[in-house]
């Protein structure tokens, strides 16, 4: 059984049953592309700009911070260093149960990440 399972991950998917299945087995469940890689379907979607802009964030900070608010594992990558500083500032946004659950609710089971076997495109 494996410790932690790495899949994409972001308000428009998901992976309801997915994460449930790990919970249940207490298998980590750990999102990589929490961004989406700036997809603009995701980043321009209303609803996640008007909540980044209520919060005074980023929309990359307002989506790192909705995956750690459910226990998700995140992986930003970064270039820069002080975008690594940025992505720590999403342990210190604090969204409530309705915003999480207004992002949650733009699930469209999108993946926009290509996966090829161990080649992730």
């Amino acid at each position: 059984m494996p410790c932690a399972n790495q899949v994409e991950y972001h308000p428009h998917f998901t992976r309801d049953e997915l994460k449930e299945y790990c919970k249940k087995e207490g298998i980590f469940f750990q999102a990589f592309s929490s961004l989406a890689r700036q997809q603009p379907e995701l980043v321009q979607d209303p609803a996640v700009v008007a909540l980044a802009k209520k919060h005074n964030a980023s929309v990359p900070l307002l989506l790192l911070s909705w995956a750690l608010s459910q226990g998700v594992g995140i992986v930003p990558k970064s270039a820069t260093p002080q975008r690594i500083i940025n992505n720590l500032e999403a342990t210190n946004l604090t969204l409530d149960k309705d915003e999480i659950e207004s992002l949650h609710k733009l699930n469209r089971d999108q993946h926009y990440i290509r996966c090829y076997g161990w080649l992730v495109a």
